[in-house]
């Protein structure tokens, strides 16, 4: 399987899900949208990753790659294709599938407990607990899409994840987030001068590393082996 990887910034890399996606057998073809690389106008591998970065879909004056990558978004959607959005990925997917972008009531940053809702999926259902705690480093949030399922919602933000035909998913947090990919965002995101009850400090955030990071990794490595089955192994469920 040749899975396309949409990088928006250095800080957020695929991290830990890359050894995870490689040891499942799987080529990676990265576009770098921080260093220049053009967005595909094609439909030219079997799933699409779409990471996070500093770009709010709620500013105003949005480079033009945004468009192109909801334009890809929609092609890969139409052409049956697996796709993963996380955190902005996330937003970019909900928002080319026709769904409201805003601002969420508080930030989450830091680790947070999710809890999935009542809509069924049967590939989360395999996957992943009815319950995690989970890395999260936003601001904004997305609506569900029409015809998609709510999956997961927290205490600060009701819509973390999303499905669509069990094949395309958004996750408002980082599963493939690793201790380089949090000590980065402490470093280098603007969000750290934010003040809010869902804003861990960063000693809270640095222990949650060794209390939460290893069944987090855990998830993550299920949900991409259902996600991206190595061949001969495809559990995903048309629906």
């Amino acid at each position: 399987m040749r899975v396309l990887v949409i990088q928006h910034s250095a800080a957020d890399s695929l991290a830990a899900a890359e050894s995870v996606i490689a040891e499942l057998g799987h080529e990676i073809i990265t576009v770098r949208i921080d260093r220049q690389h053009p967005i595909p106008k094609s439909v030219d591998c079997d799933a699409m990753i779409m990471l996070g970065g500093p770009y709010p879909l709620t500013m105003e004056n949005r480079p033009d790659w945004i468009a192109n990558e909801q334009e890809l978004v929609r092609r890969y959607v139409d052409g049956g294709r697996r796709i993963l959005g996380i955190c902005l990925g996330a937003q970019i997917l909900a928002s080319a599938l026709g769904a409201p972008v805003r601002r969420n009531a508080q930030a989450e940053l830091g680790w947070h407990t999710i809890r999935r809702t009542s809509d069924p999926s049967s590939l989360t259902d395999e996957s992943l607990p009815s319950q995690m705690t989970v890395f999260q480093w936003h601001r904004d949030t997305f609506e569900i899409p029409n015809g998609a399922k709510h999956l997961y919602e927290s205490d600060g933000c009701r819509n973390q994840a999303f499905s669509l035909s069990d094949r395309v998913y958004g996750f408002q947090f980082h599963l493939e987030a690793d201790p380089r990919t949090i000590r980065a965002f402490l470093t280098v995101s603007k969000y750290r001068k934010l003040a809010g009850k869902g804003i861990q400090t960063e000693a809270e955030i640095m222990a949650g590393i060794e209390r939460h990071l290893p069944g987090q990794r855990k998830h993550m490595s299920s949900f991409l082996a259902h996600l991206l089955p190595s061949a001969g192994t495809d559990p995903i469920h048309d629906s």
